[in-house]
This record gives C-alpha cells, structure tokens and sequence, in this order.
C-alpha cells in the first residue's frame, strides 16, 4: 500500500482542467510587488501566472493587491469569494486561498474572519496531507516548484496561526497536528533552477545543527525556528510554567540570536532594501522574548488597561520572580529591538501586516515601563514611541489595523499619565497629534 494515495498526490497537482483564468495584471504585479516578499508561500510571479492558477485564488491575489493601488476601493469584502473558494475542490490552491485571506482580514481589523479562515486553512491542509514528508517527497519528484510552494505554504499556516494566537485579543492557536516534519522552507533558487539535488532540512535536524553546524538555514527557515520559540513561549505565558521551563526558552532565544548568521543579521541587502523574511524572524523572536519574561517581570502592576486593544494580549497568568528585574530588562530590550526594527527602512509598504500589531505590544512595553521608571531617565523612550507611532501612520494609509491602533496607543499613554510618578506630557502631546493625522 502505498505511503501517499493516488488521490492525494493529485490533489497536490494543478487541475489541467481549468480554463485560463481572468487576470488583471497590475493588481497581480502589486501583489507581488507588496506583499508576496513577507509571505512567499506563491511561485515567483513568471511561474505562478504560467499555472494557470484557479479563478478564485486570482480573485485573492487582486483582492489583497487592492490594497496597495487604490485602498479605498478595498473597503468592501466581496461575500461570494468566500462561497466560492468554500465551493472548490480540496487542493493546494484553496489552502493558499484562505491562509492569504486570513492575513488579509486581520490587517483590516476583521478578527472573527482572520481566526475562521486560517482555521480553515489548518482543516484543509491536513486533509491534503501537507503535513506528512512523504507527500512533500513525491511531489518533489514530479515538480520541484510546486513541492516548495507546498512545504511554504504549511509552514505558512503554522506561522500565521502562532501569530494570530501571540498579537490578537482572544487568539487561540488551532494548529494541533503537532510539530510538522515537512522540511524546512528554502530559499527562492529552487524555484529558478528547480534544482531537486538541494538538501532539505526538516525540525528534526535543528537540534542536531546545535552540535555539528554543517548545515545553514534559509531565512524562511530561520524564522519558522523564530516562530517554533515563539509558540512555546506563548503556551509558557498562558500556563504556569516552572522556572526550568523559562530558563531553558530563554536559552533557546540566546541560541538563535547567536546562531543567526551576520548576513541575515543585518536585515538590509546589498541594494539597501530591507531583506522582509529575515525582518520578520527579527520580529517573532523578540516578541518570544516579551511572551516568555512579561509574567515574571515588575511590569505587572504597571501595566495599563489594554484588554480591549486589539493587537494586545496582556499575560493571563503572573508567576512573581525572585529575578523580576531580569526579566524586566529582557523584556524592555526587545521591545526597543521591535521599534529598531522601523527605523531600518522609510518605506514601509512590504512589511508584514502582523507588524504593527508587534509595535502596539512594543509601546505598551515602554509606556508602561516609563510609568515606573525601570531605572531609566524620564523620557529615555520617547524616540523610539515617536518611531512606533511614525510607522503605524504609514502603515495606516494600506491597512485600517495600523491607523487604529494610534489612538489605542494614545489612551495608553494618557493613562500612563495620570497615574505615573513622573510625567512625561511631550510623548501624550505627540501622539494626541498623530492620532489627529491619522484620522483626517
């Protein structure tokens, strides 16, 4: 009997059946263009456009596109896309559908419908068997192409499904097939050369690259590992973990900033763009470290009311720490790492929309360590909340998730105010103004 069926491995391969499909090109190129360098789960633009995709991820692809040419155009979810894509016959497709819909619908402030469809996507995925080598495997012998889009796009569902849990109020992870053995994503030659000779490497074989190091990562991979921490920090933070528990994910988090290579490291490439894999794997990870500590730390009873901000998901279980001020200094260091992060670039239209919802937890961090004063001069934070509220702004202008969480930011900050010991009025002051800008 064989290992994968029949039925299965087709699903996995194009449907040659289908007619050429409807496409309005530079809606496709803005896509591409925008948002497919953070969330490369589709074949390069040539490629995909060539295999003669299904109408309705056609329809996803200008749909999300809009939002770069004309958002104001995009303010309407058209109902029968998601009639169709739930019509169509299971296929790799129809995953990618709903996982680019599901980030999609969080950046436009649509909670409910980001946590359906990559529910959704998780369903269908397992139905497929994304989640088994051995369909990876055959699919590589037929098409080397298509078996890297599949191994991304699982991995995809992972990340998109931790994050969602780790930056939206009521997150909840669904991803409950266990830790995948599908090989880690790789980088984009094996779409160019379709090279099927280039060694995979699946979870299994990180902690083995603790001890021998032969074998280095593509940024995709590095940031799935980024998001394997930041899952298990996520579950720390909602159970009582045991301080050998903590101990060990930090370590795991000191490991991978050290084993990050110095040339992912830097995030910028060569022509000065920001490299938007490694960016994010940047991002995941700090925000493992703001998971792990928050609990532990001597924010807690500063921390202000953020229950109903939408990209905050305050710890909801403390565990007091004899090394509470530890793990405050962890927690504070990567909340400056994430704004860090804003000021590599001035064009922020490539950028993940799950970022400013990591720049919300970034300033709730700060603010409230600026209303106790972790030992830091009045004000210390005031640059690097200027930084976070600049690039929501811009952001704001693609998608409604970064506008709105200006004035959150602001509310946070009057209430800092009022019951800090040391006020600090000029960053209230500034951000009370770019609320204005951002809603006129």
């Amino acid at each position: 009997m064989p290992l994968v069926s029949n039925d299965l491995a087709q699903a996995c391969l194009p449907d040659s059946s289908q007619g050429i499909p409807q496409m309005n090109i530079h809606l496709v190129k803005a896509f591409y263009e925008c948002f497919h360098p953070a969330h490369p789960i589709l074949p390069p633009f040539e490629i995909w456009t060539a295999s003669l995709p299904p109408q309705f991820l056609v329809n996803v692809v200008e749909f999300i596109g809009l939002h770069y040419t004309s958002p104001g155009q995009a303010a309407g979810y058209p109902h029968e896309l998601w009639v169709t894509i739930g019509n169509a016959t299971l296929s790799l497709e129809k995953v990618q559908a709903y996982l680019l819909l599901s980030i999609a619908l969080h950046a436009r402030k649509a909670p409910d419908g980001a946590k359906e469809y990559i529910g959704s996507a998780i369903q269908c995925s397992y139905e497929l068997g994304l989640h088994r080598r051995e369909l990876s495997d055959a699919m590589k012998i037929q098409n080397v192409a298509r078996a890297e889009s599949m191994r991304r796009t699982l991995w995809e569902v992972f990340i998109v499904d931790t994050l969602l849990a780790a930056v939206q109020a009521g997150g909840t992870l669904q991803f409950s097939m266990g830790t995948p053995d599908v090989p880690l994503p790789s980088e984009d030659a094996i779409f160019e050369d379709g090279n099927s000779n280039i060694p995979l490497i699946s979870v299994k074989d990180l902690n083995r690259r603790l001890f021998t190091g032969d074998e280095q990562l593509s940024s995709l991979a590095y940031r799935v590992e980024a998001t394997l921490i930041l899952r298990q920090c996520v579950i720390a933070c909602e159970t009582y973990a045991s301080e050998d528990t903590v101990q060990i994910l930090d370590s795991l988090i000191s490991t991978w900033f050290h084993r990050w290579p110095q040339g992912k490291s830097t995030i910028l490439m060569s022509n000065g763009h920001v490299d938007q894999i490694d960016f994010q794997a940047a991002m995941i990870i700090n925000c493992a470290s703001i998971y792990l500590h928050f609990p532990r730390s001597s924010l807690i009873p500063y921390l202000p009311t953020t229950r109903e901000i939408f990209c905050s998901r305050p710890p909801s279980n403390t565990a007091p720490s004899p090394n509470a001020q530890m793990h405050t200094a962890k927690i504070v260091n990567a909340a400056v790492e994430l704004s860090k992060l804003g000021s590599l670039s001035t064009s922020v239209t490539r950028h993940t929309p799950f970022f400013p919802c990591t720049l919300v937890l970034s300033s709730i961090v700060q603010l409230t360590a600026s209303s106790m004063q972790v030992g830091q001069r009045p004000g210390k934070y005031s640059s690097y909340l200027a930084l976070n509220i600049a690039v929501l702004h811009s952001m704001g202008t693609i998608w409604d998730l970064a506008a709105s969480d200006i004035g959150k930011i602001r509310d946070i900050a009057c209430e800092v105010e009022r019951t800090s010991t040391q006020p600090n009025k000029d960053i209230v002051e500034y951000i009370s103004i770019q609320s204005v800008h951002s809603s006129s």
